[in-house]
């Protein structure tokens, strides 16, 4: 059954209407290159171009070592006709979130009724492939979006037209209307960041985690959650065998063993400590790559002197806090209540566990969320950063296991993701309540 009364293009980029910006405007060059600035169909095609070989060069290196250069021999143009257009590369980036906002904008306009049955499964299916489309095109640009103010306005904007769509679209729910839109909101924040992890591992083991295989497990784990369980209609086994186990390497399964990792370098040292309690907060705040080592001792109050007496580089002190953060939240998974006993414990026992967690990793959750982002950015990274997200993708498949139903493996990277996006930030209690909901309806099907 087709999912949505239109369907979309598979690449409407190379639309000539793409090629204007948001609303319609025409496409101009920018002063002083032309006293009569807008172009025409020819101009078009080369600004177009131009983003073409953006969004390739920033996907093979990441946003922060993309150049202009590059991006203008590959759009076959020079730095002069790059300059007609853009003022920037930051400029180009904006102009691919506006795409990207339109056409999430118009995929959920094309939704059609969300039901709880096979039709309604299947429309939602139809909308989770197009966005999974859509995010793999411009995958660079959806994880700028929390490192750029003017990107994330507009991310924030598609995100609430999104979840006012889904919402207006569904006949009925298992919630009632006031706690539906933080749940809509979150699994939203899940799904984003679902892809985001899924593209790590894949980068690693790319067979383990076939778009597919991915999508319809996401595509459940929506329905159930708004819906509740319904076996003939969201529930699907395994389209595959376990994702291999990635090991983590040496050095950081040495700190992840050791009691406290950083003490081996001297932690009662007034600078070190300093060091380690100042980065955390600048690498979240700044982003791995615009922190720069000036930036850490300048808040740190130390001299460069002893920050490379601990550390070679800010790469190294990014490993070390996010290891920490990994020890911080093995810890705190520990005492998750487990499936055998949901029933007993209830909502209740989920929502205190959640509070503990979320009190737990607020501090260190936003560090784990720069490294992923960082490794997400950029390719080099990428392979060092896949072990430890399927060390939790494993711890959360053995929870997840004893509900005897679905795909557990790759429900637990829904699951690692839910986690991460919740634990970055102090959370309200409807946000509590709302992932409360998707764990036990969405994830264990209760």
């Amino acid at each position: 059954m087709v999912a949505s009364r239109t369907a979309p293009e598979r690449d409407p980029i190379r639309r000539g209407a793409d090629a204007r910006p948001a609303g319609g405007a025409p496409v101009v060059r920018r002063p002083p290159f032309s006293d009569n600035p807008e172009v025409g169909a020819r101009g078009q095609r080369t600004q177009q171009r131009i983003l073409d070989a953006a969004l390739r060069v920033f996907g093979e290196r990441g946003y922060h070592r993309a150049s202009i250069e590059r991006i203008a021999r590959l759009g076959g143009c020079s730095r002069v006709s790059f300059y007609q257009y853009f003022a920037s590369k930051e400029d180009v980036f904006r102009h691919l979130a506006t795409q990207v906002a339109r056409q999430i904008g118009a995929l959920t306009e094309s939704l059609d009724q969300l039901t709880p049955d096979r039709d309604g499964w299947t429309t939602l299916r139809g909308w989770v492939s197009r966005y999974t489309e859509t995010h793999s095109r411009y995958e660079p640009v959806f994880h700028a979006y929390e490192t750029d103010e003017v990107l994330a306005r507009i991310a924030a904007r598609t995100g609430a037209d999104v979840v006012l769509g889904i919402n207006s679209r569904l006949v009925t729910s298992t919630l009632p209307p006031r706690q539906l839109e933080p749940v809509i909101r979150l699994l939203l924040e899940c799904l984003n960041h679902t892809l985001g992890v899924a593209g790590v591992l894949r980068s690693v083991t790319p067979t383990d985690y076939p778009t597919d295989r991915l999508d319809e497990v996401i595509t459940d784990v929506l329905h159930r959650t708004l819906f509740g369980l319904i076996r003939d209609v969201n529930v699907h086994p395994a389209a595959g065998p376990a994702p291999a186990t990635l090991e983590i390497g040496p050095e950081m399964r040495a700190w992840l063993q050791e009691d406290d990792a950083p003490d081996r370098v001297g932690s009662d040292n007034r600078a070190f400590t300093a060091l380690l309690a100042a980065g955390r907060d600048v690498f979240v705040r700044r982003g791995y790559h615009n922190t720069r080592v000036d930036d850490l001792v300048e808040a740190a109050g130390v001299s460069h002197g002893a920050f490379y007496r601990y550390f070679r580089n800010k790469d190294q002190l990014a490993r070390i806090l996010t290891t920490r953060a990994l020890r911080v939240g093995g810890a705190a998974l520990v005492d998750i209540p487990v499936a055998s006993t949901v029933d007993e414990v209830g909502r209740g026992g989920i929502r205190s566990w959640l509070r503990r967690y979320n009190a737990a990793e607020v501090e260190e959750a936003g560090m784990l969320r720069v490294w992923v982002d960082a490794a997400l950015q950029d390719p080099v990274l990428r392979a060092e950063s896949a072990p430890p997200l399927d060390w939790g993708r494993r711890r959360m498949s053995r929870y997840l296991r004893p509900r005897e139903f679905g795909d557990p493996d790759l429900d637990a990277v829904v699951m690692v993701a839910l986690l991460g996006v919740f634990g970055v930030r102090p959370r309200a209690t409807e946000e509590v309540d709302a992932a409360a909901h998707i764990i036990e309806r969405g994830l264990l099907g209760r």
